[in-house]
């Protein structure tokens, strides 16, 4: 049997209970699906690697998303899912590789919930927080702090500034030797990429304190600290200098957490440089800077 959506035509397999999607043609950023409750189930692997998919809308008569259904979506962000919370209806692997999901909406669902759910597979590959069947309870949460907590203190290879950490200055990354502690390209932006992955899951946890012990959030907060601007490794200012137009909100977590003093914040802002006249106004407008500096701000501006 066929079904045709916006974008898209869905093959699927009729059974008693009701359809199972086993495969697709077609392209398009919206799957929505949310209106026709006969479909029951999502196959194996039947949307992998749906590079066009970023939204899907899905009924509450869905039962089973089976293994692999979604991963590779590389630009999917939202998966709304009608009725109420159930883990038990993912299968293993469902969003593996969807590094672009923000959000794993049930109706149920407040926004911290949503956010969190979709980080424990995007940002922590942590799969058995997604197919838990207490989502959204204060111990379900207490789990996803100690995940965090063990991830961002796993060994970390390199630092925000590139110098390799923890004795790896001999090391040959891809067969040829290393000169001076220098890591090849590829490899030290992987690193880095892994650094900031970290970063970005304590500012998220931050904003979205649901359950939040103050034991769990003085470690977090510890962790942005030790990596604030004028670190050795300031992979937390790098954060919110690089990703500030997205997430501006970032900006009040790292002044309450690190509490530069004034000097230190014109520092920051002479480094933001004209990469962002958002964060540098921000910025003059937490220091109480001179006129000067603002005058500067208007130049650029112009």
């Amino acid at each position: 049997m066929i079904i045709e959506t916006d974008g898209y035509k869905l093959i699927c397999e009729e059974t008693e209970g009701g359809l199972i999607i086993t495969s697709y043609e077609g392209s398009g950023a919206i799957l929505d699906l949310s209106g026709n409750n006969r479909i029951i189930g999502i196959d194996k692997k039947a949307f992998l690697c749906c590079r066009a998919l970023k939204k899907v809308f899905l009924p509450g008569s869905i039962k089973h998303i089976g293994e692999w259904s979604f991963s590779k979506c590389d630009n999917l962000h939202t998966v709304r899912i009608s009725g109420t919370v159930r883990g038990q209806i993912f299968d293993k692997g469902v969003f593996d590789g969807c590094e672009s999901l923000k959000e794993i909406i049930f109706e149920d669902s407040d926004i911290d919930q949503s956010i969190l759910l979709a980080a424990s597979v995007s940002g922590m590959n942590k799969e058995h927080l997604l197919r838990a069947d207490d989502i959204g309870d204060e111990f379900w949460y207490e789990r996803w702090d100690i995940s965090l907590l063990s991830l961002i203190h796993s060994d970390e290879v390199i630092g925000g500034n590139g110098a390799p950490m923890g004795g790896e200055e001999d090391i040959s990354y891809d067969g040829v030797s290393s000169v001076d502690g220098e890591m090849p390209g590829p490899q030290k932006n992987h690193v880095k990429s892994i650094n900031k992955n970290k970063c970005i899951l304590c500012y998220m946890r931050l904003m979205h304190n649901k359950f939040l012990s103050s034991d769990s959030e003085n470690k977090i907060r510890t962790y942005l600290r030790d990596r604030a601007y004028g670190k050795e490794d300031d992979m937390a200012w790098i954060t919110l200098k690089e990703d500030y137009i997205q997430s501006p909100e970032r900006l009040n977590i790292y002044l309450s957490t690190v509490n530069p003093d004034r000097t230190t914040i014109i520092r920051m802002i002479d480094d933001v440089g004209s990469d962002s006249v958002q964060l540098k106004a921000a910025l003059i407008d937490a220091s109480g800077a001179t006129d000067s500096r603002v005058s500067a701000l208007d130049d650029l501006m112009i």
